[in-house]
């Protein structure tokens, strides 16, 4: 899971209760992940993925498939409690995870009183996906989601804060929720005057604000003293108000926007560098550093995997010894650059020609390449091959037969289970390869066995 440990110094604006990080966790990774969590951080009593029941107490959450756990907070509100709540337990929140991750902007839910984990306050949360690859969205494939950057905004404290400089002027004003016309959800009320205006002309909604997929109204009307003394100004106090809000809550909503951007520039290089030294080590591990052949630790892996294979079901192994002949002669005639040269042509040479899907080729030893060849038919035809491939580069070689590099082949096909173990495999391709060193004109470079 992703460490949002780059968030531990952010301070929430005074606008948002907090800015929080909520993980996404399969049902098969809940034990491992709640262990994890309270073994990283100890000063946490007993983590859990939990949701509030009937009675807006917090328990454990049900078996659901995918949690969304709150893992940071930057409030300091019951911290503790918050830890481990899942924002996928109610519907509403759970929907706007969902499209903030298709759609990839942040999504606001309906305003309601965020009970418990966040103070009872009467607010909304904001929340936008942290993606590796932001160009790849949809669907229900989470493979490239890293978790949620949630907002918790206070609508009182954002209200205020935006229409501050009017709150005392007697200026009297509601903000309603429009998203569903059907359902019109009053999300704040101000009145400095209860008496109602008899002139409904002097009611004037602002336009439409679009605020991360919800559309708001804001309906504002002065009061009678307030037409009484500015009655001249009232067009003007009208745009202003609606104008200064609608560009204070956009400009709120770019900080919001440009954080998470940040943070999410912070995760794909953190990403790729990790990607890449995983890249590295597993290259150093796993393979040859002059021809990119697998090592021989991992043809020792390979060959125990196969010869289970086999043996389950019943089917046939071969296993084919490649030798360079006389390559520290070769070294000291031509020098080692050459010597690497030449090594790596008959690499090239074995991995052309072993392209089948279970075939593995490897590098044994200085000068030896080795083979593992499952369910190969007429596997023998694999050594004449692979001799007569080499003397085709026609690569010079001083002193050797016509003078140029030839390589010799022991192989062996087993089919008879008690032989099936990896140490008689290969003690069978050794005694293969020795044969046709000992008499090279007599088996043409290469010998093959067959154990049944």
């Amino acid at each position: 899971m992703f460490t949002p440990s780059h968030l531990w110094g952010i301070k929430a604006p005074s606008q948002f209760r907090s800015i929080e990080w909520v993980d996404i966790v399969m049902h098969h990774q809940r034990r491992h992940y709640t262990q994890g969590m309270n073994a990283a951080q100890p000063d946490l009593s007993s983590f859990n993925i939990m949701e509030l029941n009937a009675q807006n107490q917090l328990k454990p959450a049900a078996r659901r498939d995918m949690y969304f756990p709150l893992r940071f907070t930057s409030g300091n509100n019951q911290s503790d409690s918050v830890m481990g709540y899942d924002l996928g337990s109610t519907p509403i929140t759970r929907q706007a995870l969902k499209t903030s991750f298709n759609t990839g902007v942040p999504v606001a839910t309906p305003a309601t009183t965020i009970e418990r984990a966040y103070g009872n306050v009467r607010g909304f949360l904001l929340i936008m996906p942290i993606l590796v690859d932001p160009e790849q969205l949809g669907g229900d494939d989470t493979q490239d989601l890293r978790g949620f950057l949630v907002a918790v905004i206070d609508v009182e404290t954002l209200v205020n804060l935006a229409i501050k400089t009017v709150i005392n002027d007697g200026i009297n004003y509601t903000l309603i929720d429009t998203t569903d016309p059907n359902n019109r959800q009053v999300l704040h009320t101000h009145r400095v005057e209860l008496a109602q205006m008899k002139d409904s002309l002097a009611q004037q909604p602002a336009e439409p604000i679009l605020f991360a997929g919800r559309e708001w109204e804001l309906v504002g009307y002065p009061t009678i003293s307030y037409m009484q003394q500015r009655q001249s100004w009232m067009p003007m106090w009208t745009f202003l108000i609606g104008s200064g809000i609608f560009f204070v809550i956009c400009y709120l909503l770019y900080r919001l926007q440009s954080r998470a951007y940040s943070v999410q520039v912070q995760v794909e290089q953190k990403t790729h560098a990790l990607k890449e030294a995983n890249s590295r080590l597993e290259s150093m591990t796993k393979c040859d550093g002059l021809t990119g052949l697998y090592n021989r630790t991992q043809f020792e892996q390979a060959l125990d995997r196969e010869v289970q294979r086999a043996v389950r079901d019943q089917a046939p192994l071969s296993l084919m010894l490649v030798e360079i002949q006389h390559l520290s002669n070769y070294n000291s005639q031509y020098g080692r650059i050459a010597g690497d040269q030449l090594i790596r042509q008959v690499a090239q040479i074995l991995d052309e020609m072993l392209k089948r899907p279970g075939d593995l080729v490897c590098r044994y030893t200085g000068s030896q390449f080795i083979a593992i060849l499952p369910r190969t038919e007429g596997a023998s035809r694999l050594g004449e091959e692979c001799v007569t491939a080499v003397k085709r580069l026609q690569i010079p070689f001083e002193g050797e037969p016509d003078n140029r590099v030839v390589v010799y082949v022991g192989g062996v096909t087993v089919t008879e289970q008690k032989e099936m173990t990896a140490s008689r495999l290969c003690a069978y391709g050794e005694i293969g390869l020795t044969r046709v060193k000992s008499e090279p004109d007599k088996d043409n470079g290469w010998h093959w066995m067959v154990v049944s």
